[in-house]
């Protein structure tokens, strides 16, 4: 195959936007679409070489593999082994447990699948995982575990039929991505059904082109150019909002593609990618891509708010430029030698780095991250991953969710999303409203809490790809039923600004009946940061308490006044007057991410809120009275 220089610098055109999108560069909020541009280079390179190798009956899948270990495997162990120490060094146990699980996936190319079962791409903590990115890595080795065989098998059989074959698989692979990208989000980013088609424009591209001449001229200008602008716009113009893959990602995926297709030395275009310095960074490309985002998931991880200064983080990736050039010139040129690498050796050191990664991740798993090297009293703070936490806050909720109402007891209807399940456990952990049924009717955050006015007039203020979810998740005529049904109704979330500002109307257009009591809960926050609530717990002779930020405040604020008429309940304001504790007198958390309170933190502050008006009354004390005077 002919060395196209202006390719390399089509891969730095790929790597440079990712790096400063995972930098926090805001105005490059879509540089996550490097990665489509890679996979089309990706499947356009891979398939001229096999496609070449079977028109010349030369092509063994020992010898692509080979190639592939070669390209992949040394760079990546070195990059895993430094962070690995650095892992072990600065994450605590719940971190490094999900380190671990991340260092298998890595190595074994299943990452994608490992993290679709954490966080999505764009959650905040998702910024902190230093393997995050090895996702890709997972798609494009699982798609080349069976792509090389399926072109064998039509090359053998139907050679001609390979690009009506490419094109019918990229059609339904995109097909499914556009459908799945509003329903299975995380699935859609992650898993490779989603992704085919991006290597597969690649593909069909190789095999176009080795039947006919790239185009020349005016047209060979302006294709090329035309694809670069859609590369730009795709960098510019989208951000974590944008359902993606989806339709959308036809932009930058057909703008690598009509690259690669009319980009020569001849165009404006092709000059410029073959500039000597986008070469080099296209040729370091790939261990710069390895080395970025462990940098700056360490230095996150590392600044008390998580949110390292800009300077910062662009000279983390400036830094890991550097890097990428030594691991290139020092771990993957030697390595590609193959007088002084031979395929044994190769197999050999890739399954022996390969063993020692997976027999490190399952020993952080298996020891909880290293819990043991912590005094037994922090492990509150260190040990429980957030997804522990967090299926303590849905469990109890879980057991009410839109239970039938029974005529025999009074009825307390709980509505909203995780706060409501916060507020569920409050109610458990300290025997609330013990004579009542407990209902919950739950609405998902993203939704936001709202009745009386049309989606389509409410949908701006929802993120772009949760808005087709919302439809049909927001609050319904047929759950403002089950509230008209209730003695009490609580009503509490995550609220926004807009929200908050119009749930007074809300309200009223539930017409709910005066004699039923309806409170409102106000958002709440807490110290998030592990790292800062270990430093507080040692530090047992200074009180610990974290302040709220004035936007919470200023929300609770707006619902106050929003709600005037009804029960109104600021915990902002109450129990935390003077700057929220971090822990129970116990030495116990009372929130595990900031935001969602541990089992701890529900019992505290239920305590306060049932010893306190208006809640008072369906405290577990009042209950007890209750009974002893109808006895």
């Amino acid at each position: 195959m002919k060395y196209r220089p202006e390719i390399d610098g089509l891969r730095a055109l790929a790597v440079l936007p990712v790096i400063f999108y995972h930098a926090g560069v805001e105005t490059m909020a879509g540089g996550f679409v490097g990665v489509d541009v890679f996979f089309v280079i990706s499947g356009f390179l891979i398939t001229t070489i096999i496609a070449s190798e079977l028109n010349s009956q030369q092509f063994s899948v020992v010898s692509f593999y080979e190639r592939r270990a070669r390209r992949i495997l040394p760079a990546l162990i070195v990059v895993l082994a430094i962070t690995s120490i650095l892992a072990v060094s600065i994450m605590l146990p719940f971190e490094l447990v999900n380190y671990g699980k991340g260092l298998v996936g890595a190595v074994l190319f299943v990452s994608n699948i490992v993290l679709w079962k954490q966080a999505g791409y764009f959650a905040a903590e998702a910024e902190m995982n230093p393997l995050l990115h090895t996702w890709s890595l997972g798609v494009e080795e699982q798609y080349y575990l069976f792509f090389p065989l399926l072109l064998m098998v039509i090359w053998r059989f139907r050679r001609q039929w390979a690009l009506p074959l490419l094109l019918l698989a990229t059609l339904g692979s995109l097909g499914l991505a556009e459908w799945a990208s509003t329903r299975m989000p995380s699935a859609n980013f992650y898993l490779l059904p989603t992704r085919i088609w991006e290597l597969m424009i690649g593909a069909m591209l190789s095999l176009w082109l080795m039947r006919r001449a790239q185009p020349q001229g005016l047209a060979a200008q302006l294709i090329s150019l035309l694809g670069l602008v859609m590369i730009i716009v795709g960098i510019f113009a989208y951000n974590d909002q944008t359902p993606f893959p989806s339709f959308y990602a036809l932009v930058p995926v057909l703008g690598a593609a009509a690259i690669i297709l009319a980009a020569t030395p001849a165009t404006l275009v092709g000059k410029w990618l073959a500039s000597k310095p986008l070469v080099i960074v296209g040729l370091i490309s790939y261990s710069a891509y390895l080395w970025h985002q462990p940098l700056m998931a360490f230095a996150r991880i590392l600044a008390p708010d998580n949110h390292p200064d800009k300077v910062v983080m662009l000279m983390l990736a400036l830094s890991s430029l550097v890097l990428a050039w030594l691991t290139w010139k020092f771990v993957e040129q030697p390595f590609r030698n193959k007088q002084r690498f031979g395929r044994n050796w190769i197999f050999t050191a890739s399954l022996a780095g390969s063993a020692l990664a997976v027999l490190l991740g399952v020993g952080l798993v298996a020891s909880k991250g290293l819990l043991s090297q912590y005094p037994e009293k922090e492990w509150p703070i260190v040990e429980k991953t957030n997804v522990k936490f967090g299926e303590y806050v849905v469990a109890a909720h879980s057991m009410i969710l839109a239970r039938p109402i029974e005529e025999d007891k009074p009825v307390l209807v709980i509505v909203g999303d995780s706060f409501s399940q916060d507020f569920y456990n409050m109610i458990s952990e300290n025997n609330a409203f013990a004579h009542y049924q407990h209902v919950a009717l739950f609405v998902p955050a993203r939704c936001q809490l709202f009745y009386g006015k049309p989606y389509v007039e409410i949908e701006h203020h929802i993120a772009e790809g949760d808005r087709a979810m919302c439809a049909h998740r927001i609050l319904s005529s047929q759950q403002v039923e089950t509230i008209r049904k209730a003695d009490v109704v609580v009503f509490a979330s995550k609220w926004q600004s807009w929200s908050a500002a119009i749930m007074g109307e809300s309200l009223a257009a539930m017409a709910i009946p005066e004699h039923i009591q309806v409170m409102v809960l106000g958002t709440k926050q807490f110290e998030k940061n592990r790292r800062v609530l270990l430093s507080e717990f040692r530090r047992a002779d200074i009180p610990s308490i974290r302040r709220m930020d004035a936007d919470i405040l200023e929300i609770n604020r707006t619902l106050k006044q929003s709600v005037k008429g009804y029960g109104f309940i600021d915990i902002a304001a109450s129990f935390c007057s003077n700057g929220c504790p971090l822990f129970t007198t116990d030495g116990s958390p009372i929130s595990y991410d900031g935001a969602h309170l541990t089992e701890a933190g529900a019992r505290v502050i239920g305590n306060y809120l049932f010893t306190h008006p208006p809640l008072q009354q369906y405290g577990s004390a009042s209950d007890a009275a209750m009974a002893a005077h109808s006895n």
